[in-house]
């Protein structure tokens, strides 16, 4: 796997998701400036498996994201932190594409003069191979993704993966 990220703040504890590629939900509860947990819905040996609460136990938004599984699957996770080299708070929006539908954004939706944009476009190929970051107790303070590393049945691809996150 490629680890891309992460992206957001440094601090907090680190979480995993690694080789949980076949997604088939995403939970996400947000404040009006703020991600505060991210949990998972994934598709493993024939059953459906939560993964654990990423961030903060509290919810003051929630939104269930629920994909047509298995035909719908991630394009792109893009959102912004607010940060900068003093200042660094975690994530305040997040935005999930699928090759069907849009997600989002969840948590502030017009960027702050502080705010740091990021993009993970993965394209229809299917190379989504999991999530990591880190947390806090209050919020998700940062995210990444693991990206499936092309094979040489996959070597006729179309089209690019791209990584854009401004530091």
């Amino acid at each position: 796997m490629i680890k891309v990220g992460p992206v957001g703040s440094d601090g907090g504890s680190i979480w995993e998701e690694n080789g949980r590629s076949e997604v088939a939900g995403i939970f996400v509860s947000y404040t009006e400036n703020r991600i505060q947990s991210l949990q998972f819905l994934f598709y493993e040996n024939g059953n459906f498996v939560q993964s654990n609460k990423h961030g903060s136990h509290h919810s003051e938004n929630f939104c269930a994201l629920l994909f047509d599984y298995p035909s719908e699957f991630l394009t792109s996770i893009s959102g912004s932190y607010i940060g900068d080299r003093y200042l660094s708070t975690g994530l305040d929006a997040i935005k999930f594409n699928t090759n069907k539908s849009s997600y989002g954004p969840f948590g502030r939706t017009e960027p702050t003069s502080n705010s740091k944009q990021f993009n993970f476009q993965l394209g229809n190929h299917r190379l989504f191979g999991g999530f990591h970051g880190t947390m806090s107790p209050s919020a998700v303070e940062s995210i990444g993704i693991y990206v499936k590393p092309v094979v040489s049945s996959m070597t006729n691809l179309k089209g690019s993966l791209r990584v854009k996150a401004e530091k």
